[in-house]
């Protein structure tokens, strides 16, 4: 068991004592930028992933004789032989320093790799200022802003990775598995703020050869978030998990679970593809791929995915494949003692961030938006958990 601030915490579990406070719902308007410049939309990943770790360890063996010899060759012979043993036995260590090294290699105990807060966002579709379900959003979004043992890095600036989710949803089951790729691999707020989280004037649109009934005005809604938390990127030498606990809404309401945001904490396995492979199906890879350095490409080796590392989502254009885990964090919180300590560190960062948003605004929304460092973004905002009415 573990004692937080939210509360009495067992196998993963936690119940909140506390939660922000909340106030009623505002009326939504959009701010002008610049339009959304998201590219178009990759297909779904529909290869099974099964990550192997080849180990091979090759000892040579030498063939030993007897011979009946005189004193003095034998005195020699047993100096030699004392010597070829010695050289022998410092050989053999070599072997067995690569058996440890390949253990460890092959050792499965998850460790985080990365932890930082998140952020879920989606934008209606054009011309849709109000949406009331799935059908009205254009696409899904999340941001992941890492930290250091010191806090955010480069808080000053944001140091933000921005990704699309093409399917808009995110999955939920094993039987789920959706591609998402890098827009932003390092954005500073500033650029968050204008060329994504706020909206555009409505402008006129004109077919070639229409005359001047035809136009019609097209406006890009700004962006709307619908939940914020801490995250954790958990690997193993097998695979890698991408595990997030919702801290806003503190309920959840329709926007959240039609977006697949079912229960407060959740886990995908996550893959970082190869991009000098082919996508599936023919398609190209958004922007052409990442421009991945040697030292990365290299990590790659010949397979066409391999567990998502932190280094791999530090490129725009890269590509990860999320799968759903129908286990949730339970597949990551065990109950051994590796598990109740990812949990504890988890549930920490978590009550760390309850205490910071707080601090931020009044309202759920205004807290998001202050947390990105564009407050007047919360003009408008409805509450996270009212999206959809």
């Amino acid at each position: 068991m573990v004692e937080t601030r939210r509360g009495t915490h067992t196998n993963g579990a936690a119940v909140d004592k506390e939660k922000p406070a909340r106030s009623e719902k505002i009326e939504k308007t959009g701010k002008p930028s610049h339009k959304d410049s998201a590219t178009s939309e990759v297909k779904e990943e529909t290869r099974d992933i099964r990550h192997t770790v080849e180990i091979s360890d090759n000892a040579a063996a030498g063939d030993k004789h007897g011979r009946s010899q005189s004193p003095e060759v034998g005195r020699k012979s047993q100096k030699n032989s004392h010597t070829t043993a010695s050289i022998r036995a410092h050989q053999d260590e070599e072997p067995e320093k690569r058996e440890e090294e390949d253990a460890a290699a092959d050792d499965d105990t998850p460790g985080v790799l990365e932890k930082g807060i998140i952020y879920f966002f989606f934008r209606a579709r054009v011309n849709t200022d109000e949406p009331h379900s799935l059908a009205d959003v254009a696409r899904t979004y999340i941001i992941v802003q890492p930290r250091s043992e010191e806090g955010v890095k480069h808080s000053s600036s944001g140091h933000c990775r921005l990704l699309a989710l093409p399917k808009k949803v995110l999955p939920q089951t094993g039987r789920d598995r959706f591609m998402a790729f890098v827009l932003k691999a390092d954005a500073s707020y500033t650029e968050l703020e204008s060329e994504f989280l706020s909206g555009s004037e409505p402008e006129k649109q004109t077919g070639g050869n229409a005359n001047a009934s035809d136009q019609a005005e097209r406006h890009y809604p700004a962006a709307t978030a619908f939940g914020e938390g801490v995250y954790a990127i958990i690997g193993t030498s097998r695979e890698s998990h991408l595990v997030y606990v919702l801290n806003l809404p503190e309920k959840l309401g329709a926007v959240q679970k039609q977006l697949g945001l079912t229960n407060q904490r959740g886990s995908f396995i996550v893959s970082a593809k190869n991009p000098a492979f082919p996508m599936p199906g023919g398609a190209k890879m958004v922007g052409g791929g990442p421009r991945y350095p040697k030292e990365i490409q290299d990590s790659f080796r010949s397979l066409r995915w391999v567990p998502l590392r932190p280094e791999h989502i530090d490129y725009a254009n890269s590509h990860v494949l999320l799968i759903g885990e129908s286990k949730g964090t339970d597949s990551i919180f065990t109950d051994d003692r590796v598990g109740r300590e990812l949990s504890a560190e988890v549930e920490e960062l978590a009550d760390e961030d309850i205490d910071r948003m707080r601090r931020l605004g009044s309202t759920e929304a205004e807290a998001v938006f202050a947390s990105l460092h564009a407050k007047d973004q919360a003009e408008g905002q409805p509450e996270l958990a009212k999206t959809f009415g």
